[in-house]
């Protein structure tokens, strides 16, 4: 006879549960009783999935059975506690009936696949696993002498005294392979997904599309090169725009555009892994602003730099200029050093001045007159005549000082110099230049002229250019694509749904946006789709007034040791300032593991729990709309890097800038305690 299903937890699950809770969260997951529906209808509940990402996936049943009198291959007899005979399955045998479904469910998504000696197969092997918690492990050894339940697959209750015991007894089970590295967090998230049907995202009419949209699986997988005949469409036509159908056959640049969340670098990520499984002999180039991004991607894209290489612009430009290469100078140090009184009348900054001088070379602003009448659209900063004369004669003696320093051998160029010699080196037949058949670049909203006409030097000619922007997070500068050098009409595809942070999150974000009349009439800006997807669903966003930085501190801290006693990973954390010396107060968290960065550094990046700390000095000009905008924006950018939890806090007054945020949050006082 078969047992009956069990709907409430026995003192054997509700042990294994405890066990698996117990286990180093960094490696493993568990899901109780999970419903396993294969594509063919059929549907499956076993106790316990177990995922371990540098192991596998475990099926797992238990049993409480209290006396086993016999067994073979197919069923076991026991003995209830009242002396009556029971016969049923052998426990195994259904666990690997389960394993079977689920391996079946699996095989449904591409993404797990992988060629193994000429055969697809799955990315990670599979056990079966059975826990007798009330038999001892002397009655399991006689059924594996006999060849009945294969050795270290059943568990007696010695091995489930503690999860340590339990943790052992699962990687000594009898895997088919060892996996060479851990399973990337993104195969990690498939297979959550399987698992627990309730974290699979559907589209308005049901359809189960997963971590994938059917739009993300079309731009993953299209041809590196797109010379397809017209009446041969890239993608389904329901999905593309009327300028998407005229994409020419020669068509080598791809424009990923979407809100923050939605799955860019998602995408790129997996078209980045697409293209190298299909052309294992091309040279692939993934490119992006900064170090942290880089580091980022190169974890998620998980090849080795023979099939990808993942750098940041400036390393790229460093190979290129290997020979000649100088550390650069800082623009900010000198301004600092020999014009911080100038600074001082001007009421300016040297980081503000600094972006300003890297502004006018990227335009080839060099001509005072025409700095006069420069229309700075976009700067974050308004200038009138009065300060931009001065500033014209700093920018002269800036430039003095770069050729005099060039005349007498020292380093002379800065930073946003690099782009330029980087570009000279490439016209002279080096050998990087034409060196890629496709570049992928991630947050490219920040990516200068310049930057692209690199970017293109490195490709080969007909070689694919695929790009990821949102131009609501620009942080760094604002130029058209137009500007930059390509043409993406046509050639463009918008992802609208902010799948990565909570409903409320989002729509919170998106109030500043809205709220800010340059940001909302944006011209390329993408507009977020709420009602398409059901979106995760969490917390309000919470907005703290404090009584005083002191107070603002005990706050932020005591939320952080919260989620890290509750087992948050540190790296999962994020406090984001708007300046870089607010940073130094969170140096005791930045030490253990927790991100602590300033706003220019936190592109590209996510994180479970966000915290946006002194709020009340982000705007100090709150009458200057370009720098009112220029702030929402990287505050948009800043709330949009949390997935579930984020709290944004103030001393003070709140600015009023901010103001659109109080319909969509939680807002309370918080007050130290009198010692």
């Amino acid at each position: 006879m078969s047992e009956s299903t069990i709907h409430r937890p026995t003192y054997g699950e509700n042990l294994l549960n405890r066990l698996l809770r117990d286990l180093p969260k960094k490696q493993f997951f568990h899901h109780y009783e999970p419903q396993i529906i294969t594509p063919d209808g059929k549907s499956s509940k076993p106790d316990f999935i177990i995922v371990s990402a540098l192991l596998g996936v475990v099926v797992l049943e238990v049993k409480d059975w209290v006396k086993i009198a016999s067994g073979n291959q197919q069923s076991i007899q026991t003995i209830r506690s009242d002396g009556m005979p029971m016969l049923y399955d052998n426990p195994l045998r259904t666990a690997e009936g389960y394993a079977y479904d689920l391996k079946k469910r699996f095989e449904a998504r591409a993404e797990l696949w992988e060629q193994y000696k000429g055969k697809t197969c799955l990315r990670f092997p599979w056990q079966c696993m059975v826990a007798l918690p009330r038999i001892s492990q002397d009655i399991i050894r006689q059924f594996e002498r006999k060849g009945i339940w294969p050795r270290g697959t059943v568990l007696g209750k010695e091995q489930l005294t503690s999860a340590a015991h339990l943790q052992q007894a699962i990687e000594h089970l009898p895997w088919k392979y060892q996996l060479e590295q851990p399973m990337s967090l993104d195969i990690l998230d498939i297979i959550r997904e399987l698992i627990n049907p309730s974290l699979v995202v559907q589209d308005a009419d049901g359809f189960p599309v997963g971590t994938l949209t059917r739009t993300q699986h079309s731009l993953i997988t299209e041809p590196l090169y797109a010379a397809l005949p017209k009446q041969i469409p890239l993608f389904e036509e329901d999905e593309l725009s009327n300028e998407a159908m005229g994409i020419s056959e020669n068509t080598m640049v791809r424009l990923v555009r979407g809100v923050a969340g939605s799955g860019k670098t998602l995408v790129l990520v997996r078209r980045a892994r697409h293209v190298a499984e299909q052309h294992p002999h091309a040279k692939l180039l993934v490119m992006a602003f900064n170090v942290d991004i880089s580091q980022d991607l190169r974890r998620r894209i998980n090849l080795p730099d023979t099939a990808v290489e993942v750098l940041n612009f400036h390393k790229i430009c460093r190979l290129i200029l290997k020979a000649t290469w100088q550390d650069p100078i800082s623009v900010k140090e000198w301004l600092r050093k020999l014009e911080g009184e100038t600074l001082k009348q001007l009421d300016l900054n040297a980081e503000f001045l600094a972006g300003e001088i890297a502004w006018r070379k990227e335009l080839g602003i060099f001509d005072d007159d025409d700095y006069l009448s420069a229309d700075r659209k976009g700067r974050g900063q308004r200038l009138e005549r009065a300060k931009r004369e001065p500033i014209n004669r700093i920018f002269s003696r800036y430039l003095e000082y770069q050729n005099s320093q060039r005349q007498k051998g020292e380093s002379w160029y800065d930073w946003d110099d690099v782009p330029f010699l980087a570009l000279e080196a490439l016209d002279e037949q080096h050998p990087m230049a034409g060196k890629y058949d496709a570049v992928f670049i991630d947050e490219a909203q920040d990516f200068a002229p310049s930057w692209i006409q690199v970017t293109k030097a490195l490709l080969k000619p007909g070689g694919n250019l695929f790009i990821c922007d949102d131009p609501a997070q620009s942080i760094f500068c604002s130029y058209t694509w137009p500007q930059k050098g390509l043409s993406v009409v046509g050639r463009s595809r918008v992802l609208r749904v902010p799948f990565r942070s909570t409903r409320e999150i989002s729509q919170a974000a998106h109030s500043l946006i809205e709220a800010d009349e340059t940001l909302r009439q944006t011209e390329e800006r993408p507009e977020p789709d709420f009602t398409s997807y059901e979106l995760g669903s969490g917390p309000l966003p919470a907005l703290i007034a404090c009584q005083d930085v002191e107070a603002e501190i005990a706050l932020v801290s005591g939320k952080v040791q919260e989620l890290l006693d509750g087992g948050v990973v540190p790296g999962q954390i994020a406090i984001l300032c708007h300046n870089r010396w607010h940073i130094e107060r969170w140096a005791a968290w930045q030490k253990q593991g927790v991100y602590v960065q300033h706003f220019e550094k936190m592109k590209g990046l996510e994180f479970a729990a966000v915290f946006v700390p002194h709020l009340q000095d982000s705007f100090p000009s709150p009458h200057d709309p370009d720098m009112v905008t220029a702030m929402r924006r990287k505050i948009f950018t800043a709330m949009t890097r949390a997935r579930y939890r984020l709290m944004l806090s103030y001393y003070g007054m709140l600015p009023t800038p901010l103001e659109p945020l109080l319909d969509n949050v939680w807002c309370e006082n918080f007050t130290l305690a009198a010692p």
